[in-house]
């Protein structure tokens, strides 16, 4: 059982930490370039993504741990070749969106995100239940980001 605590533990620790530096790379891009953006009428205030983000990256490091213990158990593969893409895709997606401001691009990029996390959560609703649901606020949110993203590259 402690062992078992010590590997959750670090797949949450090591998203948090991959989060936070994301989140470096946002606040630097915060100030003027993000806030001088028209934004859609529904953008939240920037307090709301610091608080989202790390309870979303809570439950993306137990989907991960949860799959990876499944990797060899049959229709695991092709979950995780879809679930490790859109994970490596939304940590890019900070740089290209914060840093390089390319926000077509990120727009598109955010919608393949959305889409092969879906295809994560139906691949997993009957073999493995719990993660599917644990990728539905997860999903929720990026639906979100594409709304978010799109009214940053129509407006701008």
């Amino acid at each position: 059982m402690r062992k078992k605590i010590i590997q959750i533990s670090s797949w949450i620790l090591i998203f948090e930490v991959i989060g936070f530096y994301l989140g470096l790379i946002t606040k630097e891009n915060i100030n003027p370039w993000y806030q001088l953006l028209n934004k859609p009428i529904f953008t939240p205030p920037n307090m709301v993504f610091s608080i989202i983000w790390p309870i979303l990256y809570v439950l993306l490091a137990l989907a991960s741990y949860l799959l990876w213990q499944h990797r060899r158990r049959s229709g695991a593969r092709t979950a995780i070749f879809f679930y490790a893409t859109q994970i490596l895709m939304n940590w890019l997606w900070t740089p290209l969106f914060f840093y390089f401001h390319f926000i077509g691009l990120s727009f598109l990029w955010i919608i393949i995100i959305a889409v092969f996390t879906l295809t994560v959560i139906y691949l997993t609703k009957d073999k493995f239940k719990l993660i599917s649901i644990m990728l539905i606020p997860y999903f929720a949110w990026l639906v979100f980001a594409v709304y978010l993203n799109g009214g940053i590259w129509v407006l701008n």
